[in-house]
């Protein structure tokens, strides 16, 4: 966002020179677009049949993020330097595949009996938006970190109870490399995703043949 100072006065400026005012799409309040999610992903959890929508659950719970700045922070700007295009590209493709598999496993994480939302803390386009989550008496501190992108509020990483996601990962992608080269980290996550995605169709096969619903919520393995 831009300074509202700077925002109404600008336009005037160039109007009276006589130049045309570039044209500005202020991102939405990062609050509502945390909420707008969150009470879709509230409602479909609510949902009998809601290991049967996966797909959307899946995408509510990890629209927010932009996974390339999310791998980056994690692994550090020294070793993503190093990386060429091509590795980047498998990095992030797995890396994403990996933590939206992880955060279905348990989706009852997710719900929630209420949630109070903060007021945006906004830099320019830098944003931190804090909540907190009740749910069966107990609450939790939630903090997104954002960052605009392609005129869209985007997460880079989100605190929960002062535990980092990025962070979190980042301690596990800093011990592997201290024994193992990148190259040995992206086959790590690629064997992890490819891992999760077999044992996400083994489990509709079983579920299609005794007739149960899919399971989304099974464990993946470790890194």
């Amino acid at each position: 966002m831009k300074n509202i100072a700077s925002a109404l006065v600008l336009p005037a400026l160039l109007a009276f020179a006589g130049v045309a005012a570039p044209t500005f799409a202020a991102p939405a309040d990062p609050v509502a677009k945390i909420r707008e999610q969150d009470t879709e992903l509230q409602k479909l959890l609510r949902d009998k049949n809601v290991s049967q929508q996966t797909t959307r659950v899946k995408a509510l719970i990890n629209g927010i993020f932009d996974f390339e700045e999310l791998g980056r922070r994690a692994l550090g700007t020294a070793s993503w330097n190093k990386m060429t295009p091509a590795q980047k590209t498998r990095f992030v493709k797995a890396f994403k595949a990996m933590v939206e598999n992880s955060s279905v496993k348990r989706l009852e994480a997710y719900s929630s009996d209420s949630t109070r939302y903060a007021p945006a803390t906004v830099n320019g386009e830098r944003a931190t938006v804090k909540a907190s989550v009740y749910s069966k008496g107990a609450v939790s501190l939630v903090e997104y970190k954002l960052f605009v992108k392609e005129g869209e509020w985007r997460a880079w990483d989100l605190v929960i109870d002062d535990l980092s996601t990025a962070g979190n990962y980042g301690d596990q992608f800093r011990k592997i490399l201290q024994k193992n080269t990148l190259d040995n980290l992206i086959e790590r996550l690629e064997k992890r995703a490819k891992q999760d995605a077999d044992a996400k169709a083994k489990a509709v096969t079983d579920d299609v043949k005794s007739g149960k619903a899919a399971d989304a919520t099974r464990p993946p393995s470790g890194l």
